[in-house]
Formats: C-alpha cells, sequence, structure tokens
C-alpha cells in the first residue's frame, strides 16, 4: 500500500505544505472546507497524487503560524498513518528542531521537486520571500542531483519580499503587479542590485512623471537584471528552464526574466504548483525514509511540547523619561474675532514618502497644518492637500506668500507659482529655530531629522547651521524601513508599534547595517522565536544607531536637541535616542511638517522684506495649463534625463548635470574664477607627449612600425583605475615603440552596462566599469 508522505516548506515569508499519497486519501481534502488549495491527479513519477495547501504569511511568528497549519491539516489527516515527513525552507531548520522531525536542505528539495516532475528541466530559477537561487541539475537514470547552484547570499534584493514591499508602497496589492505590468508599454530605469537604490530610483521615477504602473515594470526588468548579474553570472543558462518560488506568479518578472535570457516560450516553464515545488520535494525525499514514527510524532504534537529557549543580546527596556513632549502645548488656531481674511503664508514639503502643507499667519501661528502620503504622485497629492484648505478654510484666509522644500520643491513650486523654493536644510532650520525660540525659550542646537527615505543632521550656533549632512542614497534606518518591518510583523506603524516597543524587556540588538541586512537580522530572529515585542523595540534602537553611525558620524551634538521628520511621531524612536545619548530629546509640536512650515515662514520673510505680490497659481492644479515632457539629452557620455515643464506657456528644464544648453538660468551672473579642472586633467592624460620628450631629451624617437608589413599594431587601454591614471606614460611609451595606442571612450550607460553584466564576483561599481571598459576594446578591433 502507498503510504502518505508530508513536506513543509517553510521560508522566511511564508509557510505551505504538500502531501503526496492515493488520490483517494488525499480527495477529502479538497472538499467544502478542507485545508488544500488544490489537488493534482496521481503521477507515476511522484508516486501518487499531490495536495497542496493554502499560502499562508508568517506575520512574525512561524512557530505558531506552522502550528495553525499543521492543526488544520491534522484535523483531515490521521497523523499517526503518515508514512514520513520532511521539512525544508530557509525557515525549517527551527520547526524541525521544534517539531523533531527531519531537514532537507531547500537546494535539493527544489531540486527534487522540479527533477521529478519535470525530467527535461536542466536549470532551476527560484525567487522566494528573500531568497533567490539558481540551481543547475542533474537527473541521470531518475536520480535527481545538483551540479551546479548559486544563491543571493547577504542580499535580499530582487526578492519577493521587496516586491511586495514596494507594490504596497505604490499602492497595489502583489497580485495585481503582473497584470498591470503587462499592460505597461515604457517603464523607467531601476536599480537592480540593491533594495535602497532601487526605491531612490522609483522615486526619482515618480517625480518624472512615471505612472505607478511604469514604476513597477521597471522594477520588475531591474529584478531579472539582479537576477542575471548577481545570481546567474557566469552561468551558460540553455536548455529547459523552470521558474518556481512565490515571484514566479508575477507575469512582469516571469517576461523580463525569459526575455532577459533569451529563452523561448517552450524552454521557459512556470510549474502549476510553482510555489510548492519545496514542498513537495520533501515530500518526495520523505517517500526514502523509513524511520519516521507517526504515532510518536502524534504524541508530541498534540501535547504541544514546542518550547523555545533562546536567549538574544539586548539593551535596556524604553523609556519615556528624558524625551519631552511638546505636542501638547499648542493650541489649535481660532479664527474667531479676527478679521477676514487673515494674511497667510502658505508652505509645501514634499518628500518621497509624505507631502506636507503647513498654513501660518503673519505671527507665525500655525493655521492648518496638513500630512499626506505622497504615494508616487506629488502633483495629484499636492492638489488634494491645496483643496482641503480651500474647502476648510479657503474664504476667511489671503494667501500672500508660498515657499516649497523638499525633494520635490522645483517640480511643485514651478507648477504652483511660488515665491521661494528652498532646501530643506534651510527649511528645517527655519521651522526648528522658530518653533523653539517660541515654545521652550531656547535656541535649537541640534536637528535629528529622519524622514520616509531621507535623514538629515544640522549642527546650528545661534541661529546659523554650521554643519549638516544627509544620508547619501542609503535609506537604512528611515521611516519607510520602520513600516516595511512594522507591515511584515503585522503591526501597526501608527501608536501599536511604540506600544510593544515600551512593553519590551529585552529589546534585541539588531545592529546597524544596511536595511537588507537589518531585515534579514529580523527575520533570522522571528525565526529562532523572539518575542514580537523585543525585536520591535530592537528596530526603534537599531534606526538610531544607524542614524548616528551612517549619518552624524562623531558629528557635535548640542544640549537642545530636537527630533523631528514623520519618524518622530514614534515615540519609541524617540526614546531609543535619549538611551543611547543620554541626553534629553525634545518633540517639537508640528513634528512632522516642521519643513513646510520653516518654507512658510521663508516665503513671509520674502513677502515682507520685499512687499512683493504672490506668484501663487491658485488652490485647484488641475485649472492650471500644464505639461510634462521626458527626454534624454545626448550632448555627451551622460545621457541625462531630462525633464521639460511647460506651464502657463513658459518652459522650465530640470535634471542636467552638465549642459548649458538646459541648464537652469542662474539668479546673478556667475564667472568662474578658475579653470575648469577636470576638463584641464583630460586634455593632460590625452596629449600626446612625445614631443616634450623629445624637447627634454634633445633627441628624435622613431615611432616607426615594429613590422615589416608596415602596420602600427593596436594595443587597447581601458579608461579605467590605474591603466588610465598611468595613461600618459603608456602613451608616450608604447607609441616610441610604433604601435597605435587605441584608447576606450568615455564611461557611458553601454560600458556601465557592459561591466555590470560581465562581472562574475560583487566588486565594487568603478570595478564593474572597469569590466565594461575591456568588453568595450574588444568591439575596437585591437591586437593586443
Amino acid at each position: 500500500m502507498k503510504k502518505v508522505t508530508l513536506g513543509l516548506d517553510v521560508g522566511t515569508v511564508s509557510a505551505k505544505w504538500a502531501l503526496i499519497g492515493p488520490h483517494e486519501e488525499l480527495k477529502v481534502l479538497g472538499e467544502d472546507g478542507g485545508p488544500a488549495e488544490r489537488i493534482f491527479d496521481e503521477d507515476e513519477t511522484l508516486g501518487g497524487a499531490v495536495a497542496i495547501s493554502r499560502y499562508k504569511r508568517l506575520q512574525g511568528k512561524p512557530v505558531e503560524t506552522v502550528l495553525e497549519l499543521l492543526d488544520e491539516l491534522f484535523k483531515h489527516v490521521d497523523v499517526e498513518k503518515l508514512g514520513g515527513f520532511v521539512v525544508t525552507g530557509s525557515g525549517g531548520r527551527l520547526i524541525s528542531k521544534v517539531l523533531d522531525v527531519e531537514f532537507e536542505n531547500e537546494f535539493k528539495a527544489a531540486a527534487v521537486g522540479v527533477g521529478t516532475l519535470y525530467p527535461e528541466v536542466e536549470n532551476i530559477f527560484e525567487m522566494g520571500g528573500e531568497n533567490s537561487k539558481y540551481i543547475r541539475i542533474s537527473n541521470e537514470n531518475g536520480t535527481v542531483g545538483i551540479a551546479d547552484y548559486e544563491t543571493n547570499g547577504d542580499c535580499a534584493a530582487g526578492t519577493g519580499s521587496f516586491m511586495d514591499q514596494q507594490a504596497t508602497r505604490l499602492k497595489f496589492r502583489i497580485e495585481e503587479v503582473g497584470e498591470k505590468v503587462l499592460a505597461t508599454e515604457r517603464a523607467p530605469k531601476i536599480a537592480g542590485r540593491c533594495s535602497v537604490f532601487a526605491k531612490s530610483d522609483m522615486i526619482h521615477a515618480q517625480q518624472k512623471g512615471y505612472k505607478p504602473e511604469e514604476v513597477l515594470k521597471g522594477l520588475c526588468e531591474a529584478v531579472a537584471r539582479n537576477f542575471k548579474s548577481n545570481i546567474a553570472r557566469g552561468k551558460n543558462v540553455a536548455g529547459k528552464t523552470a521558474f518556481i518560488g512565490g515571484v514566479a506568479l508575477n507575469k512582469g518578472v516571469a517576461n523580463a526574466l525569459r526575455d532577459m535570457f533569451k529563452l523561448e516560450d517552450e524552454n521557459f516553464i512556470i510549474p502549476e504548483a510553482a510555489v510548492h515545488i519545496g514542498a513537495i520535494g520533501a515530500a518526495k525525499v520523505a517517500q526514502s525514509k523509513n524511520h519516521f514514527d507517526g504515532k510518536a510524532f502524534a504524541e508530541r504534537f498534540y501535547s504541544k511540547d514546542v518550547k523555545i529557549d533562546e536567549k538574544f543580546p539586548s539593551w535596556r527596556p524604553l523609556s519615556r523619561e528624558k524625551v519631552v513632549f511638546l505636542r501638547d502645548r499648542v493650541d489649535n488656531f481660532s479664527f474667531e474675532g479676527r478679521e477676514l481674511p487673515v494674511d497667510v503664508y502658505l508652505g509645501i514639503d514634499v518628500g518621497s514618502v509624505s507631502t506636507n502643507l503647513a498654513v501660518i499667519d503673519d505671527e507665525g501661528h500655525v493655521v492648518k497644518e496638513i500630512y499626506l502620503r505622497t504615494r508616487a504622485r506629488p502633483i495629484e497629492v499636492v492638489n488634494e492637500g491645496l483643496q482641503e484648505i480651500e474647502r476648510e478654510i479657503g474664504d476667511k484666509i489671503r494667501i500672500r506668500g508660498v515657499g516649497t522644500t523638499g525633494s520635490g520643491r522645483e517640480l511643485i513650486g514651478e507648477l504652483i507659482g511660488a515665491d521661494t523654493i528652498n532646501d530643506e536644510i534651510t527649511a528645517h532650520k527655519t521651522g526648528a529655530h522658530f518653533i523653539s525660540d517660541r515654545y521652550i525659550g531656547k535656541k535649537v542646537d541640534t536637528i535629528f531629522e529622519i524622514g520616509g527615505q531621507d535623514s538629515k543632521f544640522i549642527s546650528i550656533d545661534k541661529g546659523i547651521v554650521v554643519d549638516f549632512t544627509m544620508n547619501e542614497a542609503c535609506a537604512a534606518g528611515t521611516g519607510s524601513f520602520l513600516e516595511e518591518q512594522a507591515e511584515k510583523l503585522d503591526i501597526s506603524i501608527i501608536n501599536e508599534f511604540a506600544e510593544l516597543a515600551f512593553s519590551s524587556e529585552a529589546p534585541i540588538r539588531l545592529g546597524e547595517r544596511c536595511t537588507v541586512y537589518m531585515e534579514q537580522d529580523v527575520t533570522a530572529y522571528m525565526k529562532k522565536g523572539a518575542a514580537k515585542n523585543d525585536i520591535v523595540a530592537g528596530l526603534a534602537y537599531s534606526v538610531v544607531q544607524n542614524y548616528l553611525n551612517r549619518v552624524v558620524r562623531g558629528r557635535r551634538i548640542g544640549e537642545v536637541i530636537f527630533f523631528q521628520g514623520g519618524t518622530a511621531y514614534n515615540d519609541a524612536v524617540a526614546a531609543a535616542f535619549s538611551a543611547i545619548l543620554d541626553k534629553t530629546i525634545i518633540v517639537p509640536p508640528y513634528n512632522g511638517v516642521i519643513g513646510a512650515i520653516g518654507a512658510a515662514l521663508l516665503a513671509k520673510e520674502k513677502a515682507n522684506a520685499l512687499d512683493i505680490t504672490t506668484k501663487f497659481r491658485g488652490y485647484d492644479l488641475n485649472s492650471i495649463d500644464y505639461s510634462i515632457r521626458e527626454f534624454t539629452c545626448k550632448g555627451c557620455s551622460n545621457y541625462c534625463d531630462i525633464q521639460e515643464f511647460t506651464v502657463e506657456g513658459q518652459k522650465t528644464y530640470w535634471g542636467d548635470k552638465c549642459s548649458d544648453r538646459f541648464r537652469k538660468r542662474a539668479k546673478v551672473p556667475k564667472k568662474p574664477v578658475i579653470p575648469d579642472l577636470m576638463v584641464m586633467y583630460d586634455e593632460l592624460l590625452e596629449r600626446d607627449a612625445i614631443p616634450l620628450v623629445e624637447e627634454k631629451l634633445g633627441i628624435k624617437i622613431d615611432t616607426s612600425p615594429p613590422t615589416k608589413s608596415g602596420k602600427r599594431p593596436r594595443i587597447g587601454f581601458p579608461r579605467a583605475m590605474y591603466f588610465f591614471e598611468r595613461f600618459p606614460f603608456w602613451n608616450t611609451y608604447f607609441n616610441a615603440l610604433g604601435f597605435e595606442v587605441v584608447l576606450t571612450p568615455k564611461t557611458n550607460k553601454k560600458i556601465a552596462h557592459l561591466g555590470v553584466e560581465s562581472v562574475v564576483a560583487e566588486p565594487c561599481f568603478p570595478m564593474q566599469v572597469a569590466h565594461g571598459h575591456t568588453f568595450a576594446l574588444l568591439e575596437k578591433d585591437v591586437d593586443r
């Protein structure tokens, strides 16, 4: 009689099972109320029919979730009659230990699952929650083996978890992404190597006017590029290939992968049970095990004897003792007794995650504040905020000045007719300085500002910024990271996060590394069974550690410290700052919109100083005649992405890095006091130095060809690294020997792409570009 075997695949994000056995015994699982998602007919190679479970997310509780999943299954299956049980998956070792059943590594389980069901397949692409794999399988005489493999190692970029987060950020369910992407023609270029850079690219694409579904298509293409260059790097992917894992259900990624590897449709297979292949493989492996005791397992399982005794490195508990919250000291603005309309000033702070608007009166009182999610639609969201202002107080106010700040300040400033457009440092300093003077009678000397993807540190002396810094293309330890982790742990970032953090007696030390690695640390502790509140409190500490070590970097921290930005709404992070620094931390009122308040104050200052009439175009952006056109400037190798805004017939260009043609006109004429040193450097590097050598040495150098044919041999040099730095020497040396020296062109997108695609290891970007220059030489027909 055929025995029923169970395979359980526990990943970092989800758990699922598969049963192999006689169809008659499994069919009850698919009936109404049954735990099976689907039952497949009997398959000779598998040795029975297959039943697969519904996909169940772990939500930070791997042990509890698996026990619930199995408990539901065992209501329909006699656990004592199980003929075998094997656990697999990146999170399977803990479950294997807890349940005291055999563990099989996920590479073998995937290979066995695919190799058994699809014996003609030679390659496996797997993308799961936080793990991606390439496996080349061997299948000789029905025995499935692994000939080669690669995984994403310590970086979770381009995996299902990241795709899930970004879809949510753009207000799409992950299930919708595939269909949305297939219906889209164009896509921006999104970085695929690191999830943090990808997020930044997505935000910039949104601010350039790309639609959310177009951004998602760019993301799908980035995931495919990342897989090819970092996981399947250097592999000869030929023959039939199976794509498995949760991401395989995303048609956008599937199409991008197929195109990236130039695979024909018949050679690119997405199994019907793509998500459950690991579990099926584990159940198949279980068939060869003869020592599983179903009765003993049933006794252990139903006794619920699954204690986990793990101790983790920890911080001291969080406390609000040294945090001053000023938010309760502010009274709501009232129009009662005032002459209408009241003169006001509008400030708009357009950030990557939030868009904030603040209306202040002549005395600086906040008349109205609005905190909105940017939702990848900055123009639409600003319009929403403006119309809310008009609807609620429009008939009681007269706008005398408008200021914009934030990463989208130029776009929105041009569109609405801003009177001042200021950088975030100036705006946040202005707002914080005004509030500290008004509410605590002290001058703020230090600002910690943590937003959605940007972090800033500002040092102030007597109202003047004396030092500042921002995070450099890295969103580690920012608000968006906390939000994503809260969602992963199935908790609300508003209130619930802080409540859980303050309930922890032993916050876990998660470190202060890159966002991706911190996320993996969280996952690892979840797998080990750490308490949710200890992880949450540890995340608050990690954000602070990251900020202090990667942004502040040893700069002077004063005594009157403001913690502001959207993340300052999270009391746990403020408490972590006070615990690590042992200083009093002040959370000012309006902490989420201080940049907007600063922009409004700057507009007020300009309006009063110059007695000007505002250029504000009105509350309804839909009534403004504007258009946005994008193109790439090909004036040089930088290939800048230019945005042309036409507002009320006037054209403005943004985005160029080098071209005088599209550069914004300076307000004040400026003349350089020294030559362009980079131009001079390039000229010196490439000049012919032979005449100089001849003059210095007083000799004539014979540069005739060293060959009888009279043809000068061509020798190539990459415009990169040491070779280029010493190029004047090598150029002179080989020219003197009669060679023709060939130099690669300046670095451009094509060369960079060639390098990224060709490297086998994971060197720094300059090294990858150097590889690109070497490949470019092959196209130059050089002899050496």
